[in-house]
């Protein structure tokens, strides 16, 4: 019995013995942390350095990859002008109204969507227009409200032209313009 308690003993003291005090373990952890913020407070000068050298020709570059992209998008929307087809009904056609390009407009408050397009007038027009939308078909798919328009003789606007937010204008094979006196 004496033989266990000893050897109890013994490994008892073995094991405090080999264990770190805590103590020790602070200083280390301590170190460990100062080695670390010193390898990310290198590293940022580094960076700091580095953009002070060639931050101008990143800066340069960057904005030159965004205006290539503004620019590419500009392009895109005049692509999608030129890809609405617009009629005039007969109504219009006697009222010497032309219409040649058009805009995809963003929804409105209301979640309606529109269309904007270059209306001229040969003569003097008071009254409404609207916009009717087809499908490949020939299938009227929406109709705009009317929108009031004054224009002079030899005028020219561009109108807005808002649909339900249920119309499919993806699907508009060309718009037709009536007039509405």
């Amino acid at each position: 019995m004496k033989n266990r308690i000893l050897v109890v003993l013994v490994m008892g003291v073995l094991l405090s013995a080999c264990g770190k005090s805590r103590e020790e373990e602070l200083k280390e952890q301590h170190s460990k942390g100062a080695e670390l913020v010193e390898d990310k407070a290198a590293m940022a000068k580094g960076l700091g350095d580095a953009l002070q050298k060639d931050g101008k020709d990143a800066a340069r570059s960057l904005t030159q990859g965004i205006g290539g992209v503004v620019k590419g998008m500009a392009q895109g929307v005049d692509s999608l002008e030129a890809d609405f087809r617009i009629q005039l009904s007969d109504s219009a056609k006697s009222q010497q109204i032309k219409a040649e390009r058009a805009v995809l407009q963003e929804k409105n408050a209301e979640g309606q969507k529109g269309l904007k397009v270059y209306v001229q007038s040969t003569q003097a027009f008071k009254g409404k227009l609207q916009l009717r939308a087809s499908d490949d078909k020939g299938s009227e798919i929406g109709r705009s409200q009317k929108v009031e328009q004054n224009l002079a003789a030899d005028d020219a606007a561009y109108v807005d032209f808002r649909f339900d937010a249920a119309t499919p204008l993806s699907r508009v094979a060309q718009f037709t313009i009536y007039a509405i006196q």
